[in-house]
């Protein structure tokens, strides 16, 4: 096995951990059993399981990451691809603190954490965010001055509706077809769109 296979596997192993017991309850050698590996190969590529829940965190990030930029490369409009962005973002986050549901407290309990490694994600996504805008003004469907304006204003107000929508309070007591139309409506009307929809 490569070192990348085994530093993967020992970064999926913990996570799957972590999910189930919480992070105070595992130890490396529960990490280095369960990966039937030795506790010396664990610190060898982990000084400690708090590194190890980083490199978790992280993986994860690139999960999302990864979901969002080919919604930014599809061959959507941009009016469309905008609002796909914004959803597979916010279902592949609540997706991934669901699925460590164990982690959830740990998680926003220790938000400078996982600020730090958002740094690059959200860079990226502000990128994302900006390319498309500039493309739909380019070709005159939206009416927007400051593409990178807009992009950030949207990233934030997508990280400021994050925990919100994970917990479900944003769309409480709202049926999702309602919910998608009226975010839609938010966005494209913020955005200046001249496009009718079909």
């Amino acid at each position: 096995m490569s070192t990348i296979d085994t530093r993967e596997q020992l970064i999926k192993v913990a996570r799957k951990l972590f999910a189930q017991k919480g992070i105070d309850n595992i130890t490396m050698s529960d990490i280095a059993t369960e990966a039937k590996r030795s506790r010396r190969t664990v610190y060898t590529y982990f000084k400690s399981k708090e590194e190890l829940l980083e490199a978790s965190i992280e993986m994860e990030v690139k999960r999302i990451s990864s979901a969002i930029t080919k919604v930014a490369v599809s061959d959507l409009p941009p009016h469309k691809k905008i609002i796909k962005l914004i959803f597979v973002r916010l279902h592949a986050t609540r997706s991934v603190v669901r699925r460590n549901s164990r982690l959830s407290n740990e998680y926003f309990n220790n938000a400078w954490i996982i600020e730090h490694l958002r740094r690059e994600f959200d860079s990226k996504e502000i990128a994302l965010f900006r390319s498309i805008i500039a493309e739909g003004k380019m070709t005159g469907i939206f009416d927007v001055e400051s593409p990178d304006l807009a992009a950030r204003f949207l990233h934030f107000c997508l990280k400021g509706i994050e925990i919100p929508y994970i917990n479900g309070i944003v769309s409480k007591n709202i049926d999702d077809h309602f919910m998608n139309s009226f975010t839609e409506k938010v966005i494209l009307n913020a955005l200046g769109t001249k496009v009718t929809e079909e």
